[in-house]
C-alpha cells in the first residue's frame, strides 16, 4: 500500500544518486580512511572530496569541519564544549526555548551542574527577541544557540544579527541548521557563525552522519567531549567513509538544486493551503506565515485532536511536530513558547513538503487529511451533543 509522505522534516528518503556514491564504499573501497596503506589511502580522498561538497553548501573551509553522527551529537560537542568542567554561575549560555531537545537538554544538564542556563523570548512568530538576547548577554556568557529553521513552525532566525550582539560580549554563537541546510542560503564566514550543526537524513542523505563547522578562529575555546584516536581533534571515532560520501553527494545535489527545490516548494504549499482552507472551516496557521520557510506548514484544525488524526491516517504520513517529542501527551513545547493555547496546539498538526514530489500526491495526501480531520471533527461534535449534564 502507497504511503503519501508529508514529514520530510523528521527524515528524508535517501536519493538514488547519494546511495549509488555510498555503494563503492561498502563493498570494495572499504578501508579505514586513517589507515596508512592504499585502500585507507583512497577512503581518505573520499573523505576529503565530501568534505569539500559540505564546505560549499555552508560557505566553509572544509579542514573548518568535523563529522559526527548527525545533528545531535554537533549540536552536543559544541554547546558541552564551550564550557569547562569547573565553569559554574555567573558563566552562562544562553538557549531558545523552540530548538530542538538536543540542544535544550544540554541546557538542562548544564545548569544542574551549576551553570546558569538562560532561555531568550521568543514572539508569536517564533523568531528570538533580540532587545531580550542582549539584555541576556554578557561578559560571562560562553554561548548562544539557536535553530536557523525551526522544525515544527518552520520560523528563520536573524542569526546576522544574533552573532553580531553576540561577539560584542565576546561570546560565541551556535545555529543547528539541520533545518535550513539546503533550504536556505548558508554562509558561515559572512554570517559570522562561530558554530553550526547539520545532519544528511534531513536533505536526502543516510540516516547516522553531520557534521559541525567551528570557525577556526575559537577552534582554541572549544574542548573534546569524546576521547579516542584522535581522528579529528574534537571528536574520535573511526570516519565512517560511506556515510560521509553520502553526506557530500547529498550536500552537491542540494546546493545545485536549491533554487529549484524553493520554486518547486512553494507551489506546492500554495496548493495545500488552498485544499486546507476550503476543506476545514476554520483553519489557520501557526508560526509566521510570512517569514518562514516554505517547506513547513503548521496549522491549526479545530475540533480535531492532532495525535488522533496522525494515528488513524493509513495511506499519509504526517506528525504534529519534531519526531523527538513524538509520543509526549503533553502540547507541542513550541507552539506553547510561541503563545499558542492548549487547545490549538492539541489541534494542530505539520506538514512538510518535499519539493521532488508530485502533485498528484500531494493533492491526494492533503485531501485525505482534510477528510479525516472532518470526520473526527464530526464525531467529536456528536459525542458532545450527547453528554449528560
Amino acid at each position: 500500500m502507497k504511503v503519501i509522505y508529508l514529514d520530510a522534516c523528521a527524515t528524508t528518503r535517501v536519493d538514488d544518486e547519494v546511495l549509488d556514491a555510498m555503494l563503492p564504499y561498502l563493498r570494495e573501497e572499504f578501508g579505514n580512511p586513517s589507515s596508512p596503506h592504499v585502500l585507507g589511502k583512497r577512503a581518505r580522498r573520499a573523505v576529503d572530496a565530501a568534505a569539500e561538497s559540505v564546505a560549499r553548501l555552508v560557505g566553509a573551509d572544509p579542514d573548518a569541519l568535523v563529522f559526527t553522527s548527525g545533528a545531535t551529537e554537533s549540536n552536543n560537542i559544541a554547546l558541552l564544549g564551550a564550557f569547562g568542567h569547573d565553569d559554574r554561575a555567573p558563566v552562562n549560555g544562553v538557549f531558545c526555548p523552540t530548538d530542538h531537545k538536543s540542544s535544550l537538554a544540554v541546557g538542562r544538564a548544564l545548569a544542574a551542574r551549576g551553570v546558569d542556563a538562560r532561555t531568550v523570548r521568543v514572539g508569536p512568530d517564533g523568531q528570538v527577541d533580540l532587545v531580550h538576547l542582549d539584555g541576556l548577554l554578557d561578559l560571562h556568557t560562553r554561548v548562544a544557540t539557536a535553530a536557523w529553521v525551526n522544525s515544527e513552525i518552520g520560523t528563520v532566525q536573524p542569526v546576522h544579527a544574533m552573532a553580531a550582539l553576540c561577539h560584542d560580549v565576546g561570546a560565541l554563537l551556535h545555529v543547528d541548521a539541520a533545518q535550513a541546510a539546503g533550504r536556505v542560503p548558508i554562509d558561515v564566514r559572512e554570517a559570522q557563525i562561530d558554530l553550526l550543526s547539520l545532519s544528511a537524513h534531513k536533505l536526502r542523505g543516510p540516516k547516522g552522519v553531520g557534521a559541525l563547522y567551528v570557525r577556526p578562529e575559537i577552534r582554541h575555546r572549544l574542548r573534546p567531549v569524546m576521547f579516542g584516536g584522535g581522528q579529528y581533534e574534537l571528536r574520535s571515532g573511526t570516519v565512517p567513509t560511506h556515510l560521509v560520501v553520502g553526506l557530500g553527494k547529498a550536500a552537491e545535489l542540494a546546493l545545485a538544486r536549491a533554487e529549484a527545490d524553493l520554486r518547486r516548494v512553494r507551489e506546492l504549499r500554495a496548493t495545500a493551503l488552498d485544499i486546507l482552507a476550503a476543506g476545514v472551516p476554520g483553519m489557520r496557521l501557526n508560526g509566521d506565515p510570512r517569514g518562514g520557510v516554505p517547506h513547513v506548514l503548521n496549522v491549526v484544525l479545530p475540533g480535531v485532536r492532532g495525535e488522533s488524526l496522525v494515528s488513524s491516517l493509513t495511506t499519509v504520513a504526517l506528525s504534529t511536530g519534531s519526531a523527538c517529542n513524538s509520543g509526549s501527551q503533553e502540547p507541542s513545547y513550541v507552539l506553547t513558547a510561541i503563545g499558542v493555547d492548549a487547545e490549538d496546539a492539541n489541534s494542530s498538526v505539520r506538514i512538510c513538503l518535499d519539493p521532488r514530489m508530485s502533485f498528484e500526491d500531494l493533492v491526494t495526501g492533503v485531501e485525505t487529511v482534510v477528510e479525516r480531520a472532518r470526520g473526527l471533527a464530526g464525531v467529536a461534535v456528536a459525542m458532545r451533543g450527547h453528554q449528560v449534564v
